[in-house]
């Protein structure tokens, strides 16, 4: 008889991972997602479907020069190639507010005309605003949603446990953004951290930082031999794949249920592959 005191390895045995969010599909998420690209970064934009194509350059009370105008449907294929869509409320209305009828159908409406124009199944979202309530939840589980962000910070690099209320680790223009990198960075490597950062592409133009982004994408990609660069979907993925797994009573045996392989570190420091519907012998530490 043994212990079992493993933990999660991302894929490729890699101990961080790092994956964005950005809202609404603007025009300028043309720029973001070719930048993102090119240092190798992933990232998960979640869209209104019915507000695709709107031009709208007048911008918000106070910025009359920005243009928070939308991709069109027909460019969302090759514009976000890469990358990942996931849903964002038809016409990204207060959730928490519009009544259940109208927010189910927000909710549902617009996951069935993005999966129409990328030709598979979402699983996140994004609530607009970050408003929603716990009848937004269940309505989400019920569309077939599996994970859903919030705009809470939490300046942290924890694993959510509900990813139907996920929280990012902060906003791109948080002060705090470069030292919360760089701490990500000094982590440890035998403790799993995760690295989310969200926002708007517009808000870019609108205070002249595209820097920002840049300068993060490229400190980050010098890691990448150590960093899982994921979207959002992928990271809610492996993580539930890593939780599935099952353990026999002498926790010698841990069966994988799952069709991804997934990658644990032993209490010896050892890392181990359990790969997809197979069952792995791995010795217990003795007591």
């Amino acid at each position: 008889m043994g212990k079992r005191f493993d933990s999660l390895v991302f894929p490729g045995g890699k101990g961080k991972a790092c994956t964005l969010s950005y809202d609404d599909g603007v025009v300028q998420d043309r720029r973001l997602a070719e930048l993102l690209r090119r240092y190798g970064v992933k990232c998960t934009f979640n869209l209104g479907s019915a507000l695709l194509g709107h031009e709208d350059k007048g911008g918000f009370p106070g910025k009359p020069n920005l243009d928070i105008s939308k991709v069109s449907p027909e460019e969302v294929e090759t514009v976000y190639v890469g990358h990942e869509i996931a849903g964002h409320g038809l016409y990204h209305s207060g959730l928490n507010s519009v009544g259940t009828p109208l927010a189910a159908y927000e909710i549902v409406e617009d996951k069935r005309r993005l999966e129409a124009l990328v030709g598979k199944p979402l699983r996140m979202f994004a609530y607009p605003f970050g408003m929603y309530t716990k009848e937004t939840v269940r309505q989400l589980h019920l569309a077939g949603y599996m994970g859903a962000r919030t705009i809470r910070s939490t300046h942290a690099f924890t694993i959510p446990e509900d990813f139907l209320e996920w929280d990012p680790t902060c906003h791109h223009n948080d002060p705090e953004l470069m030292e919360l990198a760089r701490q990500f960075l000094a982590g440890p490597p035998y403790f799993p951290m995760l690295f989310y950062v969200w926002g708007h592409a517009y808000e870019f133009d609108d205070d002249n930082n595209w820097n920002v982004i840049e300068q993060l994408a490229a400190l980050l990609a010098q890691h990448k031999d150590r960093i899982w660069f994921a979207t959002n979907g992928e990271v809610m993925e492996y993580i539930t794949a890593y939780r599935r797994l099952e353990y026999s009573v002498d926790g010698s045996l841990i069966y994988n249920p799952s069709a991804m392989d997934v990658t644990i570190r032993t209490s010896i420091g050892q890392t181990e592959l359990v790969k997809a519907g197979c069952c792995a012998r791995i010795a217990p530490t003795p007591l």
